[in-house]
């Protein structure tokens, strides 16, 4: 018999390890064994049940507000959002200028002394605004006027000396030699003619005060010259532009009533303004041709200049690829100017020396914001964006398809909760006027930015209902008051 019973306990340890190794193989295989689907109504049974818990008696995770109270507060009540979202990166960015296309250098058309200057730096001016009055100083093109103005007279000579010869010619009393003598004459003079024409095109006349010289026989004297167009198209009402300055006689009308347009750019002619950034010429000094009068500037289209990193630039790369388009920020808080769905201008291909980052640049619409004008009416444009001005560049890396997103204002984070506040549908009356009632519903945030939240979906989490949009926290501090005995009311006895 006792020989039996030592038998037997080497059996009883082993089923005793057997049954042990089962129950831990059968917990880890528990997903397995069991369907997800079992599990999540298990889990949303539990959660359902919670839920009832809240709204049972005595519940302290609803809070009453005033109907008063909650106009005081100018709380936002709305449902969350269901939609794609977009984690972004966030790069430090400026406002700079679009060279060369956002700069205009007027330069002296022709040598000549500055008798009125009509701008002053930092004002506005249209295309087509006069800049600049000129004296003719330049002898080499009153040379040349005065030569075409000879060839001309001898043109007109010859042609007086051919109407005589024809008639002669006909009835034979003179010879036709002497026609033809005549006529080769004036075909000479009229090659001598062009090629002055050409030749004071080249100093800097255009075609029609060339055609005002040949036809009033009178030496050009003035000149005034004009702002230029915005792309370097030929004004309407000038015969020939040049590329940096138009320049047009005395007796020209004002053209400043004028705008070109060009598409893509600002069409609006209140927007069509350049800057004047410096003055070069003063009222009394001679000026050679080509010399730099003034610099302008067109702030219309500006570009931000973001500073990236090596590691950003393959995710910009890819963003851009995928259509996905760039947010600019300018300022903080409330006052901060938002501007979405900005293109990439392009990535530049050396790094900066200091700040080893490399620079991309995003195009922007500039706007303006408002004008002044001075005692001689000269008009001062204030631009929203200017060069320098510092602002951030948002760009997404990933998004995330159909998500909860609520404002960052709608969450209270406490300890390891965080939670919102849920609207509950009805109201009731109590005895200071009506009475709203807002669900503490515990929430798990996926991921955050600087104004919104990912939340994970749950069955606590209806997205069909409305929370509170903002000021959350004064909602958990009237909830906390209410707990504490301070006043308000946490929980409540009748059936929702």
């Amino acid at each position: 018999m006792t020989r039996n019973r030592k038998n037997i306990w080497p059996t009883l340890i082993l089923s005793a390890i057997l049954l042990g190794v089962g129950g831990v193989t059968g917990f880890l295989l528990r997903p397995v064994i069991l369907p997800v689907t079992v599990l999540s109504e298990v889990v949303d049974l539990n959660e359902t049940k919670a839920l009832e818990d809240d709204h049972g008696h005595g519940n302290s995770s609803v809070v009453e507000i005033l109907a008063t109270t909650l106009e005081n507060m100018s709380l936002k009540t709305g449902k969350f959002e269901v939609r794609d979202y977009y984690r972004n990166i966030r790069i430090p960015a400026k406002i700079v200028e679009r060279i060369p296309q956002s700069r205009r250098r007027v330069t002296a058309p022709i040598g000549g002394r500055v008798t009125n200057v009509l701008i002053a730096e930092g004002q506005a001016v249209r295309p087509g605004d006069k800049l600049f009055e000129f004296r003719i100083t330049d002898d080499s093109l009153a040379e040349s006027q005065t030569a075409l103005l000879n060839v001309i007279a001898q043109i007109d000579v010859n042609q007086l000396k051919l109407d005589r010869l024809v008639p002669l010619v006909e009835s034979g009393v003179v010879p036709n030699k002497r026609m033809l003598d005549v006529e080769f004459e004036i075909s000479s003079l009229g090659q001598q003619r062009d090629a002055l024409k050409q030749e004071l095109s080249l100093r800097g006349m255009d075609n029609e005060k060339i055609q005002d010289l040949v036809k009033n026989k009178q030496l050009m004297q003035t000149i005034e010259i004009f702002a230029p167009s915005m792309n370097g198209e030929v004004h309407p009402n000038a015969a020939h532009v040049e590329s940096d300055a138009s320049i047009r006689q005395v007796s020209r009308t004002n053209v400043a009533e004028f705008v070109l347009e060009k598409p893509g750019s600002i069409t609006d002619p209140d927007e069509q303004y350049y800057t004047v950034e410096s003055i070069s010429a003063f009222e009394g000094t001679n000026q050679i041709k080509g010399a730099s009068l003034c610099e302008l500037t067109h702030h219309g289209e500006m570009l931000i200049e973001g500073q990236a990193y090596e590691s950003d630039i393959e995710k910009i790369t890819k963003a851009n690829e995928q259509g996905w388009r760039f947010t600019a920020q300018f300022g903080e808080g409330k006052g901060a100017q938002i501007r979405e769905n900005l293109k990439l201008f392009k990535i530049e291909n050396h790094v900066d020396n200091q700040s080893q980052t490399y620079p991309i640049f995003v195009e922007i619409k500039n706007e303006i914001v408002g004008r002044t004008t001075d005692e001689k009416n000269r008009t001062y444009v204030n631009w929203r964006f200017k060069p320098g001005q510092r602002a951030h560049l948002e760009f997404p890396i990933e998004v995330w398809e159909k998500q909860v997103v609520a404002p960052l204002a709608a969450l209270v984070r406490e300890g390891p909760e965080t939670f919102v506040f849920q609207k509950i549908s009805h109201t009731h009356e109590g005895p200071d006027g009506t009475v709203h009632e807002f669900q503490k519903v515990p929430v798990k945030v996926l991921h955050t930015d600087k104004y919104n939240a990912v939340l994970a979906k749950n069955v606590r989490l209806d997205v069909y209902e409305e929370y509170a949009l903002d000021q959350a926290y004064k909602l958990n501090l009237a909830l906390k008051q209410a707990a504490g005995g301070g006043g308000g009311h946490a929980g409540h006895d009748h059936a929702h």
